[in-house]
This record gives C-alpha cells, sequence and structure tokens, in this order.
C-alpha cells in the first residue's frame, strides 16, 4: 500500500465493502482533516497535488432530500418509453446509453421540466454562500454556467471512455458536442503538439487555482462511487500507458506511434472511485485522466452545478451554441429564473451564444429522430417543422430551405 493510502487519502479495495465490483482497486473518501468549510489551504493543497477534493459542506443540509427526490422523478420521467408523455426532455438534452436509458440530464431549470427546485437552490443564500467562501464572489458578479444531473441507466452498466475535460491534442481549441473534431492528421497528434497542448494546460490549471474564478461541483444526492479517476494525472506528463487509452483508436490506424499496453478492460495504474455520501461533493480539475461508471443495481443522482465569474461585456460576436447547452437560450428559462440578479446572469452568458441552425446544433439523436419521425418538439420553429414534413429524407446538418 502506498504512503498516499496508508495517510488515508485513498483506500485498499480489499479494506472496504462496496455493493459493486468495480474495475478500481483503491476509493477515496472525505477526510477529516478537510472538513473545515470553504477554500481552505488545505483543502487547495490537496486539490492541487491529487487534482481532486472530496467536501462536505452540504452534508445534512435540508435542499438534499428536496433535490434528490425532484432528481428521481425527472430521471423517471426521462425514461425512453414515456417519450416525452411524462415529461418533454426535447426541451432540455439528455445524454442516453444503451436501449436509449438516460446517464446524464442537461434541461433542470427549464420550466418544462417541472422542477423549481433546481434553480432556487442555485439561487440559494446555502449555495451562493459556499460559493462566497470558495471564490469570493457575489451575486452581482456572477455568469450563468452549466447544471446537469448524474443518473444510471436502470437495466445496463454503463462506462465512458477514459478521457480529460481538456483538447490536449490539434489546435487546442474545445469542440462542440455536434461538431466534435478529434483531429485528422498525424500531425495533430504529434509527441510535439501535445507537448505544446499540455503547456497550455498546465497555465491554465495554475491559473484557475490561484485566481478561482468560478467553481463547479459534483454534489451527491444519494451516496454512490460513480467517478473514477487517475490522482495527479492532472499535472505530470502521461505515461506510454495512458498514451495508449487515450488515443483514439483511428489516430492509431492512421499511424500515431504509440506503445500498446492496455487490453480495453483492465484498471489503469493508480485509479480510485470516488466515494461519496449524500452530501458530500467532489471539485476536480478537469485536465486529469476520468471516467464515469455506473452499474443498474445502484443509483446515481448527483447534480453538477455552479457558478461563474463575469469578466467583461462581451464585444466578439456570437457563437452557435454547444448543442448540449442550447435549450438554456430560450427566454423561458431566463423567465424561470427567481431572481432578478440570476436573470442578469443568465443575460451574461446568453449574450455570447447564439441558436444553431440544424437539428444538430439543437439536439441529442434521439430527438432528431423523434422529429423526422413526425413529432414536432423542441423549439417548434420553421426548422422543427420542415423536418417533420421531410421525415427521414431530413439530411445530416440541413439547414432550412
Amino acid at each position: 500500500m502506498s504512503s498516499r493510502q496508508k495517510s488515508g487519502v485513498f483506500q485498499d479495495s480489499s479494506s472496504v465493502t462496496s455493493r459493486i465490483n468495480y474495475h478500481s482497486t483503491a476509493f477515496a473518501d472525505s477526510m477529516p482533516g478537510l472538513a473545515a468549510p470553504g477554500a481552505t489551504s488545505q483543502r487547495l493543497a490537496h486539490l492541487e497535488e491529487h487534482g481532486f477534493v472530496i467536501i462536505t459542506d452540504f452534508v445534512g443540509n435540508p435542499w438534499i432530500p428536496v433535490l434528490r427526490e425532484a432528481g428521481r422523478r425527472i430521471t423517471e420521467a426521462c425514461a425512453p418509453e414515456y417519450g416525452y408523455s411524462k415529461l418533454d426532455c426535447s426541451k432540455g438534452y439528455v445524454h442516453r446509453a444503451k436501449a436509449d436509458e438516460a446517464w446524464a440530464i442537461r434541461g433542470l431549470i427549464h420550466p418544462a421540466f417541472g422542477e423549481p427546485c433546481f434553480a432556487q437552490f442555485l439561487g440559494s443564500p446555502d449555495f451562493l454562500n459556499f460559493v462566497d467562501s470558495w471564490c469570493d464572489l457575489k451575486p452581482h458578479e456572477l455568469e450563468m454556467t452549466a447544471m446537469l444531473l448524474w443518473c444510471n441507466p436502470r437495466k445496463n452498466e454503463h462506462k465512458l471512455g477514459w478521457h480529460r475535460d481538456a483538447t490536449w491534442w490539434g489546435t487546442g481549441e474545445p469542440h462542440r458536442a455536434q461538431r466534435v473534431d478529434r483531429g485528422s492528421t498525424l500531425d495533430d497528434y504529434s509527441e510535439e503538439v501535445e507537448k505544446i497542448r499540455w503547456k497550455e494546460i498546465q497555465e491554465k490549471n495554475a491559473k484557475s487555482l490561484q485566481e478561482r474564478n468560478g467553481v463547479s461541483l459534483f454534489l451527491a444526492l444519494v451516496d454512490e462511487e460513480c467517478h473514477e479517476l487517475v490522482p495527479g494525472s492532472h499535472k505530470r506528463w502521461r505515461t506510454p500507458f495512458e498514451h495508449d487509452v487515450l488515443l483514439p483508436k483511428k489516430m492509431k490506424d492512421m499511424g500515431v506511434p504509440y506503445t500498446p499496453s492496455w487490453n480495453g478492460i483492465d484498471p489503469l495504474p493508480d485509479q480510485v472511485a470516488i466515494r461519496l455520501k449524500a452530501g458530500e461533493a467532489l471539485i476536480r480539475i478537469g485536465s486529469n485522466i476520468h471516467t464515469g461508471h455506473t452499474v443498474p443495481e445502484q443509483e446515481r443522482n448527483t447534480l453538477s452545478i455552479g457558478w461563474s465569474k463575469w469578466e467583461d461585456p462581451n464585444t466578439k460576436e456570437p457563437m452557435v451554441a454547444d448543442a448540449r447547452y442550447a435549450w438554456q437560450l430560450d427566454p423561458a428559462v431566463r423567465e424561470a429564473l427567481p431572481h432578478k440578479w440570476m436573470k442578469i446572469a443568465w443575460d451574461r452568458w446568453a449574450e455570447k451564444q447564439k441558436l444553431g441552425e440544424t437539428l444538430e446544433d439543437r439536439y441529442t439523436e434521439f430527438d432528431i429522430e423523434r422529429i423526422k419521425g413526425g413529432e414536432l418538439v423542441g423549439w417548434r420553429g420553421e426548422l422543427e417543422r420542415q423536418a417533420v414534413e421531410a421525415g427521414e429524407k431530413w439530411e445530416p446538418f440541413q439547414t432550412l430551405s
């Protein structure tokens, strides 16, 4: 057992009882030494060293059972067999796995979802006090950011591929869900280019830790251990083994040099599962190597929530919104926000975005197929009407005629 495990940061799986046969060989739990609220020096040091920290600021908070039950209702309503009969999920963006089961749900603050508690909690003194304790930010300084609910498919195991939430190849530009650019040339994945991107990622990480111009956390509404990561992988050069794990198969087939190391099944060296109790939350640095892993027999009901600091008035032309966030441009979202300052925060976010002109810019594949099948849903504009009329003749990324 490593010295870090002996210190209590990580526990060997042989010393704990888990209801799930996870691939991880170790687990990370909350620590008494990190219990003091806010951005303490101990918490920040742990975050900088390991790439994550587990906080306990919301344990026992009365919002947790309220959000838990709302999350369960939404997850149930998004089951594929209901289509849009229980909840018009085309007003959000529901990530679906095998058999169209939901594994992540966006749209929680849209009034069509019928659960105002999510917007209320986002603007509550309890959550704002936490944001202030972590970032020293007040409501008038905030800009809207993303919110989603992590859930588990009820019938099938689901696991994402190992990845970083950072573009470590090519130009380094962030990608949008509807037009994912994973690079197309050998140069995009050359070690020279990768090292340039890695230097940029390190600089961004350091700035983020120092300035803390926002915070996003995974707030567990039930006990869960579904997030897996490799501690410290956010700040060191990847190993040959990790390069094999991260490198897309397409680029391997094209001839990008790599060392075959992983069979696609075995645990990664040093990986841990983050074990959260209800009310505990994970704050992490997204450039660490991580994945999500759920099984039908254990509920996942975890809220990803946060605020960002508003920088300056936007002087650039609005960009087509990432399809995952297009729903949030609906003015109905703004009107449903419970406070004036939240509407201003929405305005600051929305002025940088514009709604795309294709179905792929607005919807998941599940919604697109239903629109082409004759259901007028989502924005219900001329684009959707023409797609309904055209049916299967409607082409990918087709625009209005």
